[in-house]
């Protein structure tokens, strides 16, 4: 894979065009509850380097939705006539999944400098490695949109973890808990609740305790083995010691995410919902016992809105050569561990080692 040239920062604004114009490129805007920005647009609207030029979607109604609400005049119902026609710097594809590898081929062929691409990094792994590939060859940034990976309260935890600060790490069990799905196409789809959630869930595995080694899994797929799994469960070792008991899906009438970080002097509880913070201390309940007890969660700096975090990334990397926290590797070892944890599953829970 040949290294990437480094551009010079710009005096200009990057121009930047959207591939996908639904919920994550935009949509997500108007949930109120939502820290904003929240999607793709809203990042490269607010970020002082980049100006949108392009849109682009099959959909004219939600394109046109798009175009309106950003200020785009410039709209498009080809990626390809897009990026030929106008001269941009940076692709955001928002997108659906199955449709990633194609324009972020492409778009590398073409002359982008930088990709920033939704997670899951693609429906299989030879899509993925396809992906990687060309942006090696084209010396293309290409990030994928792990977005909690930013965020100031895993920054923080990330930093002690590293630090030592928190103990020896033992154990990571993540829960992405949601309503049963849909019955729909494996092979379209990719997977169920572990496969488009659950890659926030097994990437931060990773940017916790770094390379897993090997994992068991087991799913539930009462539609059959071509369709999407209701449920996912899966066991990860990794090459540190550490293990890993994940969840995914499970036909909850709830959606729920969070992390349970446990060392051998602590514990943190970290998601959508909650940030907490355990230490060991002298039990207050049985002589000679030291048991967990909750601490005020660290402050501090360093974490920012995720998806300005994704942005900037893109563009440290076109101007530095230095890779993102949420590299195209980054999403390809996601989805690598997801696919093992299925075709564990599909061996009847038998153990299957990575890489792939």
């Amino acid at each position: 894979m040949t290294t990437r040239i480094k551009q010079k920062p710009r005096k200009n604004k990057y121009k930047v065009a959207i591939a996908g114009c639904g919920r994550i490129a935009s949509l997500l805007e108007d949930d109120p509850l939502r820290e904003k920005p929240a999607t793709h647009a809203g990042a490269f609207s607010a970020h002082p380097a980049t100006c949108m030029i392009a849109c682009c979607d099959i959909n004219k109604d939600r394109l046109s939705l798009f175009a309106k609400r950003w200020g785009i005049r410039r709209l498009y119902t080809d990626y390809r006539e897009m990026i030929d026609t106008e001269k941009i710097d940076i692709l955001s594809v928002a997108s659906w999944t199955e449709t990633h590898s194609e324009i972020v081929e492409y778009a590398a062929e073409s002359g982008v400098m930088g990709i920033y691409c939704e997670k899951p990094i693609a429906i299989n792994l030879a899509q993925a490695r396809r992906m990687v590939k060309a942006c090696g060859k084209n010396g293309v940034a290409l990030v994928i949109g792990h977005e909690r990976r930013w965020g100031r309260d895993f920054q923080i935890v990330k930093r002690m973890l590293d630090a030592g600060d928190l103990g020896q790490l033992r154990l990571i069990t993540g829960y992405t808990l949601s309503a049963r799905p849909p019955k729909l196409s494996r092979r379209k789809y990719g997977g169920g609740t572990m496969f488009h959630d659950g890659t926030h869930m097994v990437d931060l595995f990773r940017f916790f305790a770094g390379d897993p080694v090997s994992v068991i899994g087991l799913t539930d797929r009462p539609d059959g083995k071509n369709y999407i799994e209701n449920t996912a469960m899966g066991l990860v070792n990794f090459q540190n010691g550490v293990k890993g008991m994940i969840v995914g899906g499970g036909e909850r009438n709830y959606f729920h995410f969070e992390l349970d970080i446990q060392t051998d002097t602590a514990r943190v509880l970290l998601g959508n919902h909650v940030s907490e913070m355990y230490t060991c201390q002298k039990s207050k309940r049985f002589t000679g016992f030291t048991e967990l007890a909750k601490v005020p969660f660290p402050t501090g700096s360093g974490g920012v809105n995720p998806y300005i975090g994704g942005v900037s990334d893109v563009i440290r990397e076109i101007e530095t050569g230095q890779r993102s926290i949420s590299s195209g590797i980054d999403g390809l070892k996601a989805l690598e561990t997801i696919i093992a944890l299925y075709r564990s599953a599909g061996k009847g829970g038998s153990l299957v080692k990575l890489p792939l």
